[in-house]
């Protein structure tokens, strides 16, 4: 009897183990000294993934300005990210007004801090201003973005999009999905533009995703896009699993 219970305590605490799955947490990066002025916005989480708003703010030079969520503790070691865009727009649909959405790798969470940022453009689906899906950031804080790799200009983006980061020691390369993720290609420009860059980043990393607006003709821009079906190493990030049909999403527990 005794070996009994101690079998099923064990199974119970190795069952309660697992439940250990990723936890996410909401930050609002920036403020009025953006490089474009940040006026908040939300994150509402959904079954596989979360829909982002966000007024204002900016990814480029100067200060960060998104609503962010991220990876509660970061990640360490290599990773493959994959994530779908299922929708991206804006309440300014005129050229010039540079809305994006992505993965961002930050060293601090802080909006002059470092950042590694896998860009999609609002303006990609636009002929005039299409430089699609890119990798752009800065190795030191405080200075303009010197990293501009990749560029999908030659295929304008179509939601749903799903978008790979991998990462292998220090070189980060990216690529993009035309079918849900079934093939990949890669974001080389072919103009000698790569779709790797390397970026010394500490361990643990902080790893989330991003959404910024923009001020266009003196207006804030308001911007909404939701990511979904994210992975990390193959594995559903959003989901808490215990064991077998136990599983459940984080985002339920969150809000008991």
């Amino acid at each position: 009897m005794k070996l009994l219970c101690s079998t099923l305590t064990l199974l119970l605490i190795m069952s309660m183990a697992a439940v250990a799955a990723y936890e996410w947490e909401v930050v609002k990066l920036g403020g009025e000294d953006s490089l474009q002025p940040y006026k908040g916005g939300e994150v509402v989480f959904l079954d596989n993934g979360f829909t982002l708003t966000v007024e204002g703010g900016e990814i480029w030079n100067g200060k960060l300005g998104c609503t962010f969520v991220h990876i509660k503790g970061g990640l360490s070691g290599d990773f493959t990210i994959e994530y779908t865009i299922t929708e991206h727009f804006t309440d300014d649909d005129t050229p010039g007004n540079w809305s994006k959405c992505g993965l961002l790798l930050l060293r601090e969470l802080d909006p002059s801090t470092a950042y590694l940022f896998m860009q999609a453009s609002l303006p990609s689906n636009r002929p005039d201003t299409s430089f699609g899906a890119r990798l752009i950031g800065r190795r030191q804080p405080d200075i303009n973005v010197e990293i501009h790799a990749g560029g999908t200009g030659w295929l304008p983006l179509e939601w749903p999009m799903t978008h790979k980061m991998v990462r292998e020691g220090d070189v980060f390369t990216a690529s993009i999905s035309l079918d849900g993720g079934k093939t990949y290609e890669s974001i080389d420009d072919g103009v000698g533009s790569l779709d790797n860059v390397e970026f010394a980043f500490d361990n643990p990393m902080i790893v989330g995703f991003a959404l910024s607006g923009n001020l266009h003709d003196g207006k804030l821009v308001k911007a909404t896009a939701t990511v979904v079906d994210i992975l990390i190493n193959g594995a559903n990030a959003l989901a808490v699993q215990p064991a077998g049909k136990l599983a459940t999403q984080w985002a339920h527990l969150k809000s008991m």
